[in-house]
């Protein structure tokens, strides 16, 4: 393939919000790889609690009118807002100079095509969930080139779609491998949660919301509690679905063993705190945490949905499970439990897949070559 630009790149990422989540934390690591690279990064949204991350290395950060719907349960386009997000993207397009926008959400996929109308820059597609929900929006909203984090999304966009296989790529978020915990920082981590560092900890990291399967979690610890009676469970993350989940909590008598930590920007550290990480997910079209357990040298208890078995393979990195299946939940936690030396074991296996697999250096290039893809089928609709 040739490349069109012989200089650095200019990109604009776009997404509605920039709220807590592996969404947002994608494309933050990618546009930040990208500084890193002498890109120049631009990025645009409606806020969000993760707004402020990207001060440190975006060149511009615009926030402009995102909100997909309206009204009551959010079931009204918001089209005013779409057709003033087109316009404003025409002008951050033209007045930064930007060779290529990369969208994070399909209401910013179809703003950014209003855009490039207008330009004639192309627009790179991140599709970060499957749109199961009018498909033929997502077909239309689909930019040049489409990026998913797993092959089930590929597959998805390929056959739902009607997408040939060129034009998507599947690329997961890179990592960096963290460095090991000090004494001290484990110290600090375990009073401030409230721990007890001889007890065997599990960790969930993730929304607080239905899909995301807490409850079958909190339904497999009794078992595991009698099994192993100082077990202690962290969820991290905030979500709608707290309040119902400390009461399911209590109601199952393992409300003492269970903290509920909250949103928080160090979940990678209490991952490596835990013994091993818990993904109950119900569906799951990639999971980040998977990578970043990984990558503190944790294995992963994960249900069998999605894309996730692309990634945990069973006694070689973590263990599946059928979803929404409590008692196996608990039968497999008790397994890894009770092997210790396994844990280690298959932690480290999930640590060289990082390495071989899940680079910072190896996001970044992959997502570069599917800009030039972009770039290069632009230039030959032109002529």
């Amino acid at each position: 393939m040739t490349t069109l630009l012989t200089r650095p790149l200019r990109v604009l990422h776009v997404r509605p919000r920039l709220g807590v989540g592996g969404a947002t934390e994608y494309l933050i690591r990618l546009a930040e790889s990208q500084a890193e690279a002498g890109y120049f990064v631009a990025i645009a949204s409606g806020g969000g609690e993760w707004s402020r991350r990207v001060s440190a290395f975006a060149h511009h950060y615009d926030r402009i009118p995102l909100t997909p719907y309206l009204g009551p349960g959010k079931r009204t386009p918001n089209l005013p807002a779409l057709l003033a997000a087109g316009l404003k993207l025409a002008h951050i397009i033209r007045s930064r100079r930007i060779d290529i926008v990369n969208t994070h959400h399909r209401f910013a996929a179809l703003a950014a095509k209003l855009a490039s109308r207008l330009t004639n820059v192309p627009v790179v597609t991140t599709l970060q969930e499957v749109p199961w929900k009018n498909r033929r929006l997502t077909r239309f909203a689909l930019g040049v080139q489409a990026i998913t984090m797993s092959a089930m999304m590929k597959r998805f966009v390929m056959e739902t779609c009607g997408v040939p296989s060129d034009r998507v790529t599947v690329i997961p978020i890179g990592i960096n491998i963290p460095s090991s915990l000090s004494d001290e920082h484990r110290r600090c981590l375990l009073e401030d949660l409230g721990l007890d560092g001889s007890a065997p900890i599990i960790a969930s990291v993730g929304r607080l919301v239905a899909r995301k399967g807490h409850i079958y979690l909190l339904r497999a610890l009794p078992a595991v509690v009698r099994a192993h009676p100082t077990l202690q469970a962290v969820l991290v993350g905030d979500g709608e679905e707290r309040a119902s989940l400390e009461q399911a909590a209590r109601d199952l008598g393992v409300a003492r063993h269970v903290t509920f930590a909250g949103a928080r920007s160090d979940a990678v550290d209490i991952m490596a705190l835990a013994d091993f990480t818990v993904l109950p997910s119900l569906e799951e079209e990639f999971g980040i945490v998977i990578t970043e357990s990984f990558a503190c040298a944790k294995p992963v208890v994960a249900t069998n949905v999605g894309g996730i078995p692309e990634h945990v393979r069973p006694m070689e990195n973590g263990i599946l499970v059928p979803p929404g299946d409590s008692r196996a939940l608990a039968e497999q936690i008790i397994f890894l439990l009770d092997h210790p030396e396994l844990v280690q074991q298959l932690g480290q296996q999930g640590r060289r897949a990082v390495e071989q697999h899940y680079t910072r250096q190896r996001f970044f290039e992959r997502t570069e070559a599917v800009y030039h893809a972009a770039l290069q089928r632009r230039s030959e609709v032109v002529r």
